[in-house]
């Protein structure tokens, strides 16, 4: 989000009244003379269009970019995050590891076979994509030597 840098001149006793989250009275001459602080855009326009003065609301992000412009927040200690996608891919993948290491995700693939072997018509194909499935995943592999269980051990990459 980019904040719009505006100059206002806001008291010490504004500044804490800001940074509980309270509304401050701004007049029209402090409006444009000051130290820089960032703002919202719909704030920003608020501020800019105001005549006699203005009640200013500032939002966290306001008041945490504003510190952070002024060298008062070091980087590592900003605000950060991600959007609802990056949880839902994070989300499929817990999920999927699960699928891999409780051996679900091999039983699944194992009883996929059949239904792919009516639908295509063709039990090579339906092995071919579970052989293609095995390889790319490591669902369903097998440990060499006493193995009669999956072989469970980490790595990355594809399983051969």
């Amino acid at each position: 989000m980019p904040y719009i840098q505006v100059k206002l001149k806001i008291t010490p006793r504004q500044q804490i009244q800001a940074l509980k989250g309270a509304r401050i009275r701004l007049t029209a001459d402090a409006i444009g003379s000051g130290q820089i602080v960032l703002l919202h855009p719909v704030n920003a326009k608020k501020v800019a269009t105001a005549k006699n003065g203005i009640q200013l609301e500032l939002s966290p992000g306001e008041v945490m970019h504003t510190a952070h412009y002024h060298g008062l927040i070091p980087e590592k200690d900003m605000i950060s995050g991600g959007g609802f996608f990056d949880s839902v891919w994070s989300g499929l993948k817990k999920a999927g590891q699960w699928l891999k290491d409780s051996g679900v995700g091999t039983i699944l693939a194992d009883a996929a076979v059949p239904l792919v072997a009516g639908v295509t018509g063709s039990p090579a194909t339906a092995t071919v994509a579970r052989d293609v499935l095995r390889s790319a995943t490591g669902v369903g592999l097998r440990g060499k030597g006493r193995g009669k269980g999956l072989y469970i051990g980490k790595g990355s990459g594809l399983y051969v």
